[in-house]
């Protein structure tokens, strides 16, 4: 049996507008979301886009 998740597809502008909400910049959306950075506002980037749009 095959779990599927369902995610939204970001629209354009997604990363300007998780970064607005976060209260940061787009370059620390980029590296929290595409790298892996670690620390407080790259966690709540990662819990902002998981509520928003769906797992990574």
């Amino acid at each position: 049996m095959e779990i599927t998740t369902r995610m939204k597809i970001p629209k354009r502008g997604w990363q300007q507008e998780l970064a607005k909400m976060a209260g940061c910049t787009v370059q620390t959306v980029i590296n929290a979301l595409h790298h892996g950075a670690a620390g407080k506002k790259a966690e709540k980037v990662r819990q902002l886009y998981k509520i928003k749009y769906g797992n990574l």
